[in-house]
């Protein structure tokens, strides 16, 4: 019988306010970026299971909230600088389990503006089967900027995914 767990992965963005672009990652440092781990995905290697649920949740809720797909890999992949374009080789490609979207400005939720608030986007009823790779339990993620963005420096960026493992 399947059992439901929440995974989760988070990262500090660079101290810089420079705009991202459309195709842009989004990550912990420009020089030497580190991938989303998502630990516990599997119950052995190579086993899997379906995302259910995915939250992004987001320490700034700034005026233009940032649009972005979260590449999920079976496999660690070469990570990129923060803004800098996404250019996976066809090999990283081909290790991509899941890509989940989170596209629509209106479904952000924030906190008091007031007083520097964050910012949650929530998507439920996802059912997205996933294998990880041989020799882990793991998934592996990249944030992609899917809109013009301009960051608060230091934003931390947190993503929870609700697996059902199989």
């Amino acid at each position: 019988m399947a059992f439901q767990k929440r995974i989760e992965a988070s990262f500090t963005r660079p101290a810089d306010t420079l705009a991202y672009t459309v195709g842009d990652v989004i990550a912990n440092s420009v020089a030497s970026p580190v991938i989303m781990t998502f630990a516990g995905a599997a119950a052995t290697a190579e086993a899997g299971g379906r995302i259910v649920a995915a939250t992004l949740i987001d320490s700034v809720a700034a005026a233009t909230k940032p649009l972005v797909d979260l590449w999920l890999f079976d496999t660690t992949v070469i990570m990129q600088g923060d803004n800098v374009a996404f250019a996976p080789t066809d090999a990283e490609a081909g290790t991509v389990v899941a890509v989940i979207p989170f596209l629509t400005a209106g479904d952000w939720s924030v906190g008091d503006l007031a007083v520097g608030g964050n910012a949650v986007y929530a998507k439920g009823n996802l059912n997205m089967a996933y294998v990880c790779a041989l020799t882990t339990t793991s998934l592996f993620g990249i944030l992609i900027a899917r809109n013009a963005y301009v960051p608060a420096s230091a934003e931390v960026i947190k993503i929870r995914l609700v697996v059902e493992l199989s």
